[in-house]
């Protein structure tokens, strides 16, 4: 993945570093268990240790509202509406802080 190789050449240099990345997820809105997937994608990205700046999320079938959140309690509860409302998730963008925390 050519992502990987960029962390792994800023990683070769102790002088250089990413402060930020957004990431782009697509999704099917027709498959009943991407809820779940989407809310386990984002509690493992959690796990990683980058610190999730914003969550954007464009709804299927697409309506003029937009969401962003910025609490996992309120992103889950966010996707569960969604889907309890009858719409899906078709795409999400997501904003990490993925500096290193220098003072440990």
């Amino acid at each position: 993945m050519i992502y990987r190789k960029l962390f792994d050449w800023i990683d070769s240099d102790d002088a250089c570093e990413a402060t930020t990345v957004t990431l782009y997820s697509g999704h099917d809105p027709t498959n009943d268990s991407e809820q779940d997937y989407i809310i386990s994608r984002v509690k493992n990205l959690i796990k990683t240790g980058v610190t999730i700046q914003s969550i954007d999320l464009t709804v299927y079938p697409r309506i003029d509202e937009e969401y962003q959140v910025k609490v996992l309690s309120d992103f889950i509860n966010v996707i569960k509406d969604i889907y309890k409302n009858g719409d899906s998730i078709e795409t999400m963008v997501i904003k990490v802080s993925i500096k290193e925390l220098h003072w440990a």
